[in-house]
């Protein structure tokens, strides 16, 4: 009879098991700084794309309806708004995805022809030094796109 080496013993010792997860656990706290950081660069992009689709709107229903759409600022949203019978009517609002973005929105007014009164340099940042910014870049002709923030729109 042999005692204490029998073949039929599979798993893991305690050791083995201790020595897996502090790898597994060393491993985490590498990523998680990493993580948290694409976390909020995805945030910053996806604010700017969706201001930029707001922007697309309020031109396009200018040029499709053949009248003056009005960007206009209200606390920190942007709210695409036409008078229509008399009446002011928001179609589209813009509000930034998460309270630490802030955004330099500015009132402008869509011509029907697509041109705006002013061009525009929008700057949509989250103050963290670990993220790049963008910005929205919108021509008096109405053209726009989208860029990094330290390339300024000229």
């Amino acid at each position: 009879m042999t005692v204490g080496n029998k073949r039929g013993n599979k798993g893991f010792t305690l050791i083995e098991l201790i020595i897996a997860l502090g790898i597994i656990a060393i491993l985490s706290v590498l990523a998680v700084p990493s993580f948290t950081k694409q976390v909020k660069q995805d945030r910053l992009i996806n604010s700017v794309n969706q201001l930029s689709v707001v922007y697309k709107f309020a031109r396009s229903e200018a040029v499709k309806s053949v009248e003056t759409i009005t960007l206009s600022r209200s606390d920190n949203s942007w709210l695409v708004q036409a008078t229509r019978d008399g009446q002011v009517v928001t179609l589209k609002r813009f509000d930034p995805l998460h309270a630490t973005i802030e955004i330099d929105l500015v009132d402008r007014i869509v011509r029907s022809t697509g041109e705006l009164n002013l061009a525009s340099n929008i700057l949509v940042s989250d103050k963290d030094d670990s993220t790049a910014d963008f910005r929205l870049c919108i021509l008096q002709s109405g053209q726009s796109w989208v860029g990094k923030a330290v390339n300024n729109c000229a």
